[in-house]
């Protein structure tokens, strides 16, 4: 991945960007190759998804009907990740061949900004001619500095607020620059965080059989002439063996922490991250550290759940004895000590990751308490279903980390 590591903070011919993921996917050795976009719906971004069909899909994948080869693809504003869409783009290109040795599956996330020359030395980010007039590039990253209360607007805002970071506000603090960089800022952050949900979302998941994933994200520069890319970082997932290793190179997800050159006549984006591989976050190890840093009070549980938990023993969680006591306890749990119980549940693997980060994105106490208990009462819907070992360790857990708390 050398050579695709070098090009993150730059940029570069959209084709050169193609060509590096292909090379970089053959050296893997992989016997299956799949791919996946995800752009906005911008009609501007047609330069990029030719690229990639043209430098990397043609050369690289199964041939789908009369010889076509293409990727699976998200076109949306913004470019948003969904949720278990990685999962159906898997399944579709682990085909026999992947499965007689192992898929590289790569995922790639372009946001975008238009780029125009003001004047002989500068640059300006963020509005371009459309058909004649003047038009915003990107229409939903302008939508979210500008508070748009729209659906996708709301979604963006929300990714780019998770884990208590408000990066809405970074983008806004460099607002008042002249040449718009907080367009370009927006749209680097904000695939930064895509590409965050689309590995989460791998992390979560058993492939079919081994698989390396390569999501890699950055954004489009679209231009009066020929677009660029830079390419804002890349993470390589290698699931092909029982130890998996999670790596990412690039930029971090604090557009604050942006400094923006020019190099020869290209643009370059760093921070203090960008030039070093680090692990992949783990963010059941992350819950669980927030769980720990929670006073005695947010781990205090009310009598009802005390009651239960204190009258429990290895013979009364067995099967579906353990399966109406956990019921019983997230119920009382819901009510009294919400946050503590989610964060505890997705430590534990019960609750699922999309909605965890929902916990992750609330930035005041009230909101928290609702989206803890969001994820407590998913939890509980699914109880029914949770293998036996799996309910009686989230019940273990509860009784491990709040049976000796004093009710209120």
């Amino acid at each position: 991945m050398k050579r695709l590591h070098d090009l993150v903070g730059g940029e570069h011919e959209l084709a050169e960007v193609a060509r590096e993921i292909r090379s970089a996917v053959r050296e893997l050795g992989s016997t299956g190759v799949g791919g996946f976009h995800i752009t906005c719906s911008d009609e501007s971004e047609h330069e990029c998804t030719q690229a990639f069909q043209r430098g990397f899909a043609l050369e690289s994948l199964p041939r789908l009907t009369y010889g076509e080869r293409v990727p699976f693809r998200i076109a949306n504003p913004g470019a948003r990740y969904e949720w278990g869409a990685v999962r159906i783009a898997e399944d579709h290109f682990a085909t026999e061949q992947a499965q007689r040795g192992s898929l590289a599956m790569v995922v790639k996330i372009n946001g975008h900004v238009a780029v125009t020359q003001s004047g002989p030395e500068g640059i300006q980010f963020g509005s371009m001619d459309r058909y004649g007039s003047e038009s915003v590039y990107c229409g939903a990253i302008h939508a979210v500095l500008h508070d748009s209360r729209l659906p996708f607007a709301q979604d963006l805002r929300a990714d780019l607020l998770s884990e208590g970071r408000d990066r809405v506000q970074a983008l806004k603090d460099v607002a008042g620059a002249p040449d718009g960089r907080a367009a370009l800022f927006g749209a680097l952050a904000a695939a930064r965080m895509q590409a965050r949900k689309c590995v989460l979302d791998i992390q979560e998941h058993t492939p079919k059989g081994p698989t390396v994933y390569v999501v890699v994200h950055g954004v489009t520069l679209n231009k009066p002439g020929p677009d660029t890319e830079l390419l804002g970082g890349l993470y390589v997932l290698d699931h092909r063996g029982d130890q998996r290793t999670d790596r990412y190179h690039g930029l971090g997800d604090d557009p604050a922490a942006y400094s923006l050159t020019h190099v020869d006549g290209r643009l370059r984006v760093s921070d203090p991250q960008s030039g070093r591989e680090r692990a992949a976050r783990d963010h059941r190890a992350l819950a669980a550290g927030r769980f720990e840093a929670l006073s005695a009070a947010a781990r205090t549980l009310g009598p009802t759940a005390q009651g239960l938990l204190g009258r429990s023993s290895e013979r009364t969680v067995r099967g579906a004895a353990g399966r109406t006591l956990l019921k019983g306890v997230l119920t009382a749990v819901a009510a009294t000590s919400p946050t503590a119980a989610a964060l505890l549940l997705a430590a534990e693997g019960a609750a699922d990751i999309h909605e965890v980060r929902k916990l992750n994105q609330a930035v005041d106490p009230g909101t928290q308490d609702r989206h803890a208990r969001e994820v407590v009462e998913a939890v509980h819907d699914r109880v029914d279903h949770m293998s036996p070992e799996v309910a009686e360790r989230v019940v273990d857990a509860l009784r491990r980390e709040f049976a000796g708390a004093a009710p209120r």
